[in-house]
């Protein structure tokens, strides 16, 4: 009688310890995928917020753009399977901050602005969220980080 009380106690720890583990295990998994709502350019953080054109226009203000003019948005899916391109692309985005791979097979709409003399700016924006943002010449040549 002593003895099946005592196996069914500790198989009721080992469940509960394993249940425990597997919520932590979870929680940590979400944390990690979750990207920040915010992101630092030239010393000064900048909210990620965006459900319109407004917004991503007052996120290219902050950035140091002061003349930005819309030319237009389309949506585009960041692709699943990601060429030396992609993924050279996604680099330049996580030197300031981006990082499309938790979007990798997820819409989202891409918004165009010519800003100063030869640049346009491009800005990613998903599930309410920028999700990237790169300048480039005006014949799209050369790409870089947003200042």
């Amino acid at each position: 009688m002593f003895q099946s009380v005592k196996l069914k106690n500790i198989r009721l720890t080992l469940l509960s310890l394993i249940g425990v583990l597997l919520f932590i295990t979870i929680c940590l998994v979400a944390l990690r995928g979750r990207s920040a709502d915010v992101i630092e350019i030239n010393g000064e953080r900048i909210s990620l917020h965006a459900e319109d054109e407004a917004d991503v226009e007052r996120f290219l203000s902050s950035c140091g753009y002061s003349s930005v003019e819309f030319l237009f948005q389309t949506e585009v899916t960041v692709p699943k399977n990601w060429n030396d391109i992609y993924t050279q692309y996604n680099e330049l985005q996580r030197q300031q901050g981006f990082d499309l791979v938790p979007y990798k097979g997820k819409p989202a709409m891409e918004y165009e602005y010519f800003v100063d003399d030869t640049l346009n700016a491009t800005v990613l924006v998903s599930e309410q969220k920028i999700i990237a943002a790169h300048v480039a010449n005006c014949d799209g040549r050369e790409m870089r980080m947003l200042k």
